[in-house]
């Protein structure tokens, strides 16, 4: 998808209620927390778009997305959940993202 960010340091993955409208608005599951910003603003999300498949290369991993209104800078953040789905490595010293699949290690680099 195009807009899409990789921030290991984000709590959850986040789809933009723009991206999620474009994909046909598929059923979200109710989600009852709030996210809270670096600013401690507070936004309340849409729902979980549950098991949604994300591939890198040819790996897929499933991971819940939270559905969030509003300006949005990006259509898709890959939190922490997919890090540890992908079970990848990120080094921002080198730029570099590493995962396994296949029994091989897979190197992203910038």
């Amino acid at each position: 998808m195009v807009g899409t960010i990789i921030d290991e340091g984000a709590s959850v993955s986040i789809l933009s209620s723009i991206a999620w409208e474009v994909l046909g608005s598929p059923s979200l599951l109710p989600e009852m927390r709030n996210l809270i910003g670096f600013d401690k603003g507070t936004s309340r999300p849409l729902g979980i778009l549950p098991n949604v498949p994300i591939t890198l290369r040819t790996k897929i991993v499933y991971i819940n997305l939270m559905v969030v209104q509003g300006p949005l800078d990006y259509n898709l953040l890959l939190g922490c959940d997919y890090m540890y789905s992908m079970g990848a490595i990120v080094s921002s010293l080198f730029i570099i993202m590493c995962f396994p699949h296949e029994g091989r290690v897979v190197k992203l680099v910038d």
